[in-house]
């Protein structure tokens, strides 16, 4: 399956080569990422126009899993955010709010045991996207296509350069893979990233150290509008639509 291959392939590059050594033995977050889908899967509510699934998931694991993920445990809640919302884009489920994952220790549980509680938590005000999937090409459905999106870097008032949003995903950030790499202090290695849903542009923290701001104000995840400004650290990129 795409969504747990890149879950592994993005885990291992955030935790920067100690992957194998941290996850040779017990539980492994492959495991934890295919148990979101199958909740996610097994959890949905229908209502009248969506299908509704769990954004809140709490991990409860061993001591012995629960101290060899200690230091590894913020990209691993990231990665595994990051496939609740593939997950649901994918299947054109809907979320109430943005995804979170919570880890647990329980002593009565043996290594590379784990359970998992899945709920729907609605998100806190301002949180104002559901997280559809894209339409398929050639669904017959009439809806317009994403468009066309730029994204320019705005240096004391002047534009700058400027990338266009192709891809479904376009991350932001210090680190050379980035789509976006910016040379700026104050962002992360993987700061931020856009999304394509739908029709919408949505922009959605990565659990940065320093906050990403969209128009002056901290967000989780924001859908943009034509003109919106996002703060990384000191730089500002400015979302246009084609």
């Amino acid at each position: 399956m795409g969504i747990l291959n890149d879950f592994e392939r993005r885990l291992e590059g955030a935790v920067e080569g100690i992957f194998a050594k941290v996850f040779r033995t017990g539980l492994h977050p492959v495991e934890l990422a295919t148990q979101v889908l199958k909740e996610m899967e097994a959890h949905k509510t229908v209502g009248v126009r969506s299908v509704w699934v769990p954004n809140h998931f709490v991990f409860r694991v061993s001591e012995t899993d629960a101290e060899r993920f200690r230091d590894t445990q913020k990209a691993l809640r990231t990665e595994l955010e990051h496939v609740v919302l593939e997950g649901a884009r994918e299947r054109g489920w809907g979320l109430v709010g943005p995804p979170e994952v919570e880890f647990e220790t329980d002593p009565d549980l043996k290594e590379g045991r784990f359970e998992c509680e899945a709920s729907l938590v609605e998100g806190p005000t301002g949180w104002n996207q559901v997280v559809p999937a894209a339409p398929p090409a050639g669904n017959g459905s009439g809806a317009p296509a994403a468009g066309r999106a730029l994204l320019t870097v705005v240096v004391d008032g002047v534009p700058g350069k400027t990338y266009a949003l192709e891809k479904d995903r376009v991350v932001i950030g210090r680190l050379p893979e980035c789509d976006v790499v910016l040379s700026d202090p104050g962002a992360s290695r993987e700061h931020a990233e856009i999304r394509r849903v739908g029709g919408a542009f949505v922009v959605s923290d990565l659990r940065a150290t320093n906050a990403t701001l969209v128009n002056g104000a901290p967000v989780g995840e924001h859908a943009l509008a034509d003109g919106d400004r996002i703060t990384i650290g000191s730089t500002v990129l400015e979302f246009r639509r084609g």
